[in-house]
């Protein structure tokens, strides 16, 4: 009985040389007790999806969203985020492996996945953003040329540009008559394509800020779909689980809809074919 007491169940990993950043993952955490650890979800996609739901995109719009390869976001329509799920998924993210480790093996969301399940591009060129150092006077110009409005200096914090500034102006431009000339076709267009780059498919932590580094390469509409938005995404994803899988993380951010689409349909195939 003495030797029984003594015996403390060691929670791994077996192999160390492989799993190195155990000491600071959420695991630890939980397997120390701390078990009331829901993250919090960053997101700043939910006045989009209020606007597309009361005030239906122009078609001549909604064509130019279908030609650069983004319409599949679109389409998902606003997602039922569950907080636990993502954080369920979170714990078993190894950032050493990019792989969840659940009971059955391990699995990740690969390329094909985002082609499959959103038709975003994984092919072409790469996504770099923009990050050249501006003033808010250059990004009030880019904004003018591309989306069509002037954001006033307070709309700005640093290459961010708040979510209410852009949803302003396009509660003003609505209303797009049949003669609208195409280039306030293709500024509107920009728009929506922009806000559902910066906050949905590579959105931050931030929640009400969106990152104009993917603006100027809005510039030339007929090249939009030749960028690999998928892969971009994916990469991002990987990236924010990777920071929330570390123990002091308490948020996250990025395209959460594709995670759990993802466990959702991981789930089913599980169940019915092994």
């Amino acid at each position: 009985m003495t030797g029984y007491s003594a015996y403390r169940l060691d929670p791994g990993p077996l192999e160390p040389s492989v799993l190195t950043q155990q000491l600071t993952h959420r695991s630890r955490d939980i397997w120390n007790g701390s078990v009331n650890m829901i993250l919090n979800t960053r997101r700043c996609d939910g006045k989009f999806w209020d606007l597309v739901k009361k005030y239906p995109i122009h078609p001549r719009v909604l064509e130019m969203i279908e030609l650069s390869g983004l319409y599949g976001v679109y389409r998902s329509n606003r997602p039922s985020i569950d907080r636990s799920l993502i954080t369920s998924l979170v714990e078993r993210w190894r950032p050493e492996t990019h792989t969840f480790h659940f009971r059955t093996g391990e699995a990740t969301i690969t390329l094909q996945d985002v082609e499959v399940l959103y038709g975003l591009p994984v092919n072409g060129d790469p996504v770099l953003g923009d990050e050249s150092i501006r003033t808010i006077g250059d990004w009030q110009n880019i904004c003018q040329r591309l989306l069509g409005f002037i954001p006033r200096p307070q709309d700005f914090n640093r290459s961010s540009l708040k979510v209410t500034a852009l949803n302003a102006h396009m509660l003003e431009q609505l209303q797009l008559p049949d003669l609208t000339t195409q280039e306030m076709i293709d500024q509107m267009a920009r728009c929506y394509m922009f806000w559902m780059i910066a906050g949905m498919m590579m959105a931050d932590t931030s929640g009400n800020y969106l990152k104009l580094m993917y603006l100027p390469m809005l510039e030339d509409l007929n090249v939009v779909s030749s960028y690999s938005w998928g892969s971009a995404t994916l990469a991002c994803l990987y990236r924010f689980l990777c920071k929330a899988s570390q123990s002091n993380q308490n948020e996250i951010a990025d395209f959460l809809p594709l995670l759990q689409v993802y466990l959702i349909i991981t789930s089913i195939l599980y169940k019915y074919f092994f």
